[in-house]
C-alpha cells in the first residue's frame, strides 16, 4: 500500500461498483467543503495490471475532474478486479446507504464472472451470508420486479419474498399489491401467506356418483328378465340365429305343454251319475 499522487483523469472507474448515495443537503455540503479546504482525503485504487482501478472516493474524484485539478492523492495497492469489487463494497456499504440494484450488480459479477463462492464474498465484503444469499436469489425475479428493487420502490426484503411465490405472474401481481398498499414486509409475507393456504386448501368438488338404478334386460329367447351383467353376448349369422329361436321357442312350447298336462292330469275326474 503507498500514498501517491495521480492524474485524476488517468483513475479508470468500473462499470459495476456501489456508491454511497448522500442527500441533496449533503450532497450541497460536500461539494463546499471541497472548493474550501480541496481534497483532504486519498480516493482508495487498486493497480490491476498496470491500470489504477478506483475503489472508493467516486464522488471526489469527479469533483477533482470538475474542477480542473492536475493531481489527487490515491492509496493504491496491487491486486485484481475482485479485489477492486470486495473492497468497494466493504468501503462503501459501511459507510452509508447502497443502491440495492448496485449491490445485487457487484454480488452478481463476483459469483458468476469472478467464479467466488458465497463464503469468500461473505470474506472479503464483511456482508452476511444471508444477505449475499439473498441478492442472488433475487437475481432470479422478473425485470418489473428488478426495476422497481432499482427505483427503490421496494427494499431487498420485499424483493426477496416476492421470488418465494409460485409462477412470474404473480411476483408481479404481489410487486403491484404492495406498491400501491405500501405495505410492510410483514405485511406482504401475511398476504402471501394467506394466499398459499387458500390454493393448497382450494380442491375441485367431488363429480357425484352415478345413481344405482336397477335395471334388467329381457333375454331375447327365453324372454325372462336378468341384470345386464348376467347375460352373455352371442355372436351369429342370422340363419343360425333363426334356428335357435326355433329351438328355444319349440322348447319353450314343450315345456308349456307338458306343464298343462301335469295340471289337466291332477284335476279330479267327475263322476258319472247312475240311472
Amino acid at each position: 500500500m503507498k500514498l501517491i499522487k495521480i492524474d485524476p483523469n488517468k483513475v479508470m472507474i468500473p462499470e459495476i461498483r456501489v456508491t454511497a448515495r448522500f442527500d441533496d443537503e449533503k450532497l450541497a455540503m460536500f461539494k463546499e467543503s471541497i472548493k474550501s479546504t480541496g481534497q483532504v482525503a486519498p480516493i482508495i485504487c487498486v493497480m490491476v495490471d498496470g491500470q489504477v482501478v478506483l475503489v472508493d472516493g467516486l464522488h471526489r474524484l469527479n469533483e477533482a475532474i470538475q474542477n480542473g485539478d492536475k493531481v489527487i492523492l490515491a492509496v493504491i495497492t496491487d491486486g485484481d478486479m475482485v479485489d477492486v469489487l470486495t473492497k468497494n463494497i466493504y468501503v462503501d456499504h459501511l459507510r452509508g446507504k447502497v443502491p440495492p440494484s448496485e449491490m445485487r450488480g457487484v454480488i452478481e459479477a463476483l459469483y458468476k464472472e469472478y467464479n467466488l463462492g458465497i463464503e469468500d464474498i461473505v470474506k472479503k465484503t464483511g456482508l452476511s451470508q444471508a444477505y449475499v444469499e439473498k441478492l442472488l436469489i433475487i437475481s432470479n425475479l422478473t425485470p418489473m420486479c428488478l426495476e422497481a428493487l432499482d427505483d427503490e420502490r421496494i427494499g431487498v426484503g420485499i424483493a426477496f419474498e416476492l421470488t418465494k411465490s409460485k409462477s412470474p405472474d404473480q411476483q408481479e401481481v404481489f410487486l403491484q399489491m404492495c406498491i400501491a398498499n405500501r405495505w410492510t414486509l410483514a405485511q406482504l409475507k401475511a398476504f402471501m401467506d394467506q394466499t398459499r393456504e387458500i390454493e393448497d386448501n382450494r380442491t375441485e368438488a367431488p363429480a357425484p356418483e352415478p345413481a344405482q338404478v336397477s335395471q334388467t334386460v329381457a333375454c331375447r329367447f327365453c324372454g325372462d328378465e336378468y341384470p345386464p351383467q348376467q347375460l352373455a353376448s352371442l355372436i351369429m349369422c342370422h340363419n343360425c340365429q333363426g334356428i335357435m329361436f326355433e329351438a328355444v321357442g319349440a322348447g319353450r312350447r314343450a315345456a308349456q305343454e307338458a306343464a298343462q298336462a301335469q295340471v289337466d292330469e291332477n284335476k279330479p275326474q267327475k263322476q258319472e251319475k247312475s240311472t
